[in-house]
C-alpha cells in the first residue's frame, strides 16, 4: 500500500520517475505517464486527486515508477510552483563540460 499523500493547495500534478529509464514523468488526464509536463493532469478536485493517488500507488507498487509525489502548480503560469519542479520540467540534467572533455579525449 502506498504512503503517498496530497498536501498542497491549489492545482496539483502527480510526478514520478520511470523505474527503468529514470526519466521524469507526469500523470496525464488519461491516467498514463508522459515525459511532457504540458500533457500533465492538473486538478484541485479531491475525487480526481484520490484517483491520481491510487494510480501513482499502483504503478509504484508495480515497479513502473519510483518517487511518486504531488506538486503544487502556479495558477497564473500553469508551471510547477517550486524551482526544483520547474527545473525537472526541462528533462534530465547532465554536465555538458564532462561530455565535451570525454569527446575531446576520443579525437
Amino acid at each position: 500500500m502506498s504512503t503517498l499523500k496530497h498536501k498542497g493547495k491549489g492545482p496539483q500534478s502527480l510526478t514520478a520517475n520511470l523505474l527503468r529509464e529514470g526519466l521524469n514523468v507526469w500523470l496525464t488526464p488519461e491516467f498514463e505517464w508522459s515525459h511532457d509536463f504540458n500533457e500533465a493532469l492538473l486538478s484541485e478536485d479531491s475525487d480526481i486527486i484520490e484517483k491520481m493517488q491510487a494510480i501513482g500507488g499502483r504503478d509504484s507498487d508495480a515497479n513502473l515508477v519510483v518517487g511518486v509525489y504531488f506538486i503544487d502548480v502556479d495558477i497564473e503560469t500553469g508551471l510547477p510552483a517550486r524551482y526544483r519542479e520547474r527545473f525537472r520540467v526541462n528533462g534530465p540534467s547532465y554536465d555538458t563540460a564532462f561530455e565535451l572533455k570525454n569527446t575531446e579525449r576520443k579525437e
